[in-house]
């Protein structure tokens, strides 16, 4: 046998082990590769949502107005009751030249002949008819003295009253509304120094369809100075109104009613025009009510009409504690023509108490804050004298402001930016404003050293606004 070692055949074929090496090279590249694409910033590929902007078909507008003014203690068998003490007058009218159809409200909890109108105005097929109404009472009795004005709105599932007080000589009573044919159901949440509280029987107040029901806030925020009430509604939207009376010592000092408001982190108040002696008095005669739900830095500004938009006194800065109404005196303003502007980090909110005076024959109003308008809106001016009405622009540039009577000759009211601007109007008128697109803020009032009285603009309820769609 030979000395050499015989050589047995290899396992694998010739070359395989360089490529097993070359393999594994290759993969353990390839997981480097893939871990380091990993940890790069992919690009983002997203495809946005379908919306679509869709304005919905024009339905009847449906107006609650207040009615007449009413009297509570008047009946010495029962001083709870409710009586009328003086009729209103309404002005209604719709852009066709027409008056919309109405119809009285049920009003069960007031004693005598109560009737608060609603009107009702159907579109034109397709085409959306504006309708406005709005009404105005005078009186002058022992007990109940001064003048008052409202818009007839439409109803909401929730509102905000920042008014009224339950101290010795004030009288506060809440209407609720519904003109609606379906029942209402309300809860009524008071917010005061011990923050929101809902007092017994207030959980759930039953509103009949096409029925107002008053309520003496006395039975609803007892004790409480500078309360703000919060109506929700379920099963149908109503109308919230809060009408206040005022007698110092023996002398009637005012009467106002007031519409609610919504919450917003900027609230505009136009139309706040000073008048009478309050020009001259000492005292509190011009005081902001405001309230949020959250704390809040909350800072106040007054700017006088024709001013360029300067601020009739140094803004103010109040931190407000969240659920607790806040009130801030405005000082003395002289005679003038007012816009405040309530801004805040959080959503608020407000409204002015303004009084003319504290002798014999004076009155007093609370102006409300006014949503933005930017569209052609309807509007009704009612019975009342010095009527007048006031648009605010807060934007940084000019704006033209179209207004009209609904059988007259359009004029254009140019108004500078962060500037207000007043005309006076012609009483039991309905009114056209078109501002073109620009968010503008107005109020319509009445102001004369013993009759004062505010409401704000709203858009127009007939002409709904474009909702944005996700098919």
């Amino acid at each position: 046998m030979s000395a050499d070692r015989v050589k047995r055949p290899s396992r694998f074929p010739a070359g395989l082990g360089a490529r097993l090496i070359l393999g594994s090279v290759t993969a353990i590249g390839a997981v480097a590769a893939v871990t380091a694409a990993a940890a790069l910033p992919w690009p983002g590929v997203s495809t946005p949502p379908v919306a679509l902007d869709v304005t919905p078909a024009p339905a009847e507008t449906v107006l609650a107005c207040d009615g007449p003014l009413l009297a509570l203690g008047r009946d010495p068998q029962n001083a709870q009751a409710l009586t009328v003490a003086a009729p209103s007058t309404v002005t209604s009218g719709n852009d066709q030249g027409d008056a919309p159809a109405s119809d009285a409200l049920a009003q069960p909890t007031v004693e005598g002949e109560a009737a608060a109108s609603r009107f009702v105005q159907l579109p034109d097929g397709k085409e959306p008819v504006s309708a406005a109404a709005a009404s105005s009472v005078s009186v002058s009795d022992v007990d109940l003295s001064g003048f008052a004005a409202s818009a007839c709105r439409a109803p909401q599932m929730e509102s905000w009253i920042v008014g009224g007080d339950t101290e010795t000589g004030t009288t506060g009573i809440l209407l609720v509304a519904n003109p609606g044919d379906v029942d209402a159901t309300v809860q009524i949440t008071v917010y005061g120094v011990s923050g929101p509280t809902t007092p017994p029987g207030a959980e759930a107040v039953a509103i009949p369809p096409r029925t107002q029901v008053a309520l003496p806030i006395a039975g609803l925020a007892g004790g409480e100075a500078s309360p703000v009430l919060r109506i929700t509604a379920t099963g149908a939207p109503v109308r919230a109104t809060l009408q206040s009376s005022l007698i110092r010592t023996l002398d009637p000092g005012g009467i106002d009613l007031q519409s609610a408001v919504r919450p917003a982190t900027t609230q505009i108040i136009p139309g706040l025009r000073v008048v009478g002696a309050a020009a001259t008095t000492e005292g509190a005669t011009t005081i902001v009510r405001l309230l949020s739900e959250q704390d809040a830095a909350v800072t106040i500004t007054v700017s006088e009409a024709g001013s360029g938009g300067a601020p009739a006194r140094e803004p103010e800065t109040v931190q407000a504690v969240a659920g607790s109404p806040l009130e801030v005196d405005l000082g003395g303003l002289v005679a003038g023509d007012y816009t405040v502007t309530v801004q805040s980090d959080a959503p608020v909110v407000a409204a002015v108490w303004q009084t003319t005076g504290f002798g014999k024959g004076a009155d007093f109003a609370w102006h409300t804050a006014a949503p933005a308008v930017a569209q052609r809106t309807l509007f009704a001016v009612p019975k009342g004298s010095d009527a007048a009405l006031s648009i605010a622009n807060p934007s940084d540039e000019t704006v033209t402001v179209t207004i009209a009577r609904v059988d007259g000759t359009p004029k254009d009211i140019v108004i500078p930016a962060g500037e207000t601007v007043t005309r006076p109007l012609t009483p039991r008128t309905v009114y056209i404003v078109d501002p073109g697109g620009a968010a503008v803020h107005a109020a319509v009032g009445f102001a004369s050293p013993s009759a004062v009285a505010s409401f704000a603009l709203w858009p127009d309820a007939a002409r709904p606004r474009p909702v944005v769609v996700y098919p």
